[in-house]
């Protein structure tokens, strides 16, 4: 099986900062990996699929204009409405909630509370029905500290990894420097609450596929979930969930020059063989002027327990490092009561690839919580520029839950 978050790593830095982007890329490569591809040659089958419809994209209040110009590269948004997540379900939909989920702190709210999240290069943004005294309690009992107000929320921040929360009642959006490639807080929040113009309102590239695509039970636009990246002008990746059925949807804007976007897409599926459609027995490809849409019906796995390194539990955590010594301490600050057996460290020098020593990260304990403290020696390691917390049994790769690079001295 295909670790959840290890399908294609990278140098340590590089994903710290492409830690973001990596949930809209790599949402099909986790658990789906698991299932069997249609053998090479073999092309699905074509017809209608009675697709629901998608709700409003009301995610879109939250960019400002103009959010993915500080950077020239690839740029992403992520949606999703968490809800319950009993009986049966699809594979794709275990893979993609593991990977939200573990990227999203603790912070008196359990994910499946929330009734969505907004995820941009910018910020993170949690809607539901909550008190922003809930969020308050449950800072007091962590590294975060008040940072003053800004329009109705109250700010708390803590430097150790940058990070800043701003909370009012029914909203938390939060930034951090190893999850959002350009932290941008104020603007995020001046987007939700009308006081600057917002993207779809200026892009008329992502006006349309946004209203084509809507929102979703999960949902990826950018240009990385395209089939076609090279020509797609903008590409999204939905996933529905309708009573006992599961959907995926894949959606392309093609400019003007591109002829034939069925095909294209056509093309597309059946040369990569893209594993969200792959266990499908139809596709349906539908053109609208430049934007062609496929969509298949998934199929679900039974009704069972689910293995609990595709449950990984939310955290905040906290950590210093000591230069002298080379020694890291993390401090566990929020969060559930966790078997220690099931949380390891992983020291990787910058250019391992698919190499993971796992190595216990509390030995002797047999359960750990908030206010729970371990190190790790880094001194007798100098190819090791960080280290990875990981979730999952001591002789799997499991998932990550958190990385941290030190600022080492040479």
């Amino acid at each position: 099986m295909v670790p959840l978050d290890d399908s294609s790593r990278s140098t340590r830095r590089s994903v710290l900062h492409r830690g973001a982007t990596a949930v809209a890329i790599g949402l099909t490569t986790g658990l789906s990996g698991c299932s069997g591809l249609p053998p090479l040659g073999d092309k699905p089958q074509y017809g209608r699929v009675d697709i629901p419809d998608p709700g409003p994209p009301e995610y879109r209040r939250w960019l400002p204009a103009g959010w993915d110009s500080d950077t020239d590269e690839d740029w992403f948004l992520t949606y999703v409405e968490p809800g319950p997540f009993d009986g049966p379900v699809s594979e794709e939909l275990v893979s993609r909630r593991a990977v939200q989920r573990r990227d999203l702190e603790y912070l008196g709210i359990g994910y499946e509370n929330y009734d969505s999240l907004t995820r941009t290069t910018l910020a993170t943004v949690r809607e539901g029905t909550f008190s922003a005294d809930t969020v308050r309690s449950a800072l007091a009992d962590s590294g975060y500290e008040p940072d003053g107000t800004y329009r109705d929320y109250d700010l708390y921040a803590r430097s150790d990894i940058s990070r800043r929360v701003a909370v009012r009642d029914g909203v938390v959006v939060s930034t951090s420097a190893s999850l959002h490639r350009t932290p941008d807080l104020e603007a995020t929040i001046d987007a939700g609450d009308g006081q600057t113009e917002r993207y779809h309102e200026v892009d008329p590239i992502f006006e349309a596929v946004t209203d084509a695509v809507g929102a979703s039970r999960l949902l990826s636009i950018g240009d990385h979930p395209s089939l076609n990246p090279t020509v797609a002008a903008l590409g999204a990746d939905a996933f529905r969930v309708d009573g006992d059925a599961a959907y995926h949807v894949l959606l392309e804007q093609y400019p003007e020059t591109v002829e034939q976007p069925g095909e294209r897409m056509k093309s597309a599926i059946e040369d990569e063989h893209y594993t969200g459609m792959a266990a499908a027995d139809t596709i349906d490809i539908g053109v609208d002027g430049r934007l062609a849409t496929a969509g298949a019906r998934v199929p679900l796995q039974p009704d069972e327990p689910r293995d609990f390194v595709h449950d990984p539990p939310q955290i905040t955590w906290g950590v210093a490092f000591d230069a002298e010594t080379g020694t890291v301490t993390l401090r566990y600050e929020l969060g559930p009561e966790l078997d220690a057996d099931r949380l390891w460290y992983d020291l990787v020098p910058v250019d391992a690839v698919n190499r993971i020593e796992n190595q216990p990260l509390w030995p002797g304990r047999d359960t750990v919580g908030p206010g729970d403290e371990t190190t790790v020696e880094m001194s007798d390691r100098p190819d090791a520029d960080g280290v990875d917390v990981r979730w999952g049994p001591k002789d799997d790769p499991g998932m990550r839950l958190f990385s941290y690079v030190p600022q080492r001295t040479e």
